[in-house]
């Protein structure tokens, strides 16, 4: 679906993959104003992986929170630790596509496999979290920050689920 000449749809909720961005989305799409002057040429595409804010937001989330344990989980000093970390941290994230890619090919065949790679990657973030949570490291409070956003998105699910009918008459009046 596209829409056309509407600036308001930049803040579409439909525009988003998580609940809390498209919460945002619906608030900031409520506040809009219909603006005097439409632009001449603009047209978006309504895919939920448009936002290139939320997919860096949480892409930058797991990449730092992948290099927090794995700092903590270095037998080294921490700044070594943390120097060390981050290049392996886009080893380790990428591993799991890498390896699993050519199996996940031959069982399901070609096809579009975003929705399987993103629950392998939060399984494994959520398994490492629940690890580091019960550490006496110093990635406790990355593991607990990591729950707490979860937390947070849960909630913002529930209230849009909740405001589904309300966020479909609002982006209606950009789909003409």
């Amino acid at each position: 679906m596209n829409v056309v000449n509407c600036a308001a749809a930049r803040s579409l909720p439909s525009r988003h993959r998580f609940a809390l961005a498209r919460l945002i989305g619906y608030l900031r799409l409520r506040r809009s104003r219909p603006p005097s002057e439409q632009p001449e040429h603009l047209i978006l595409a309504i895919d939920r992986d448009q936002s290139a804010l939320e997919m860096n937001l949480v892409a930058l989330w797991v990449f730092i929170t992948t290099t927090c344990y794995l700092a903590a989980a270095l037998p080294v000093v921490l700044p070594l630790a943390i120097v060390l970390a981050f290049p392996l941290a886009a080893i380790v994230i990428h591993l799991p596509i890498v390896v699993g890619g050519p199996l996940l090919r031959l069982m399901i065949g070609d096809g579009n496999h975003i929705k399987i790679v993103s629950v392998t990657t939060m399984a494994l973030l959520l398994l490492a979290s629940g690890y580091f949570a019960m550490t006496a490291t110093w990635a406790r409070a990355v593991a607990w920050l990591f729950f707490a956003i979860l937390i947070v998105n849960g909630f913002a699910a529930v209230i849009v689920w909740f405001l589904r009918g309300a966020i479909q008459t609002a982006e209606e009046r950009c789909v003409r």
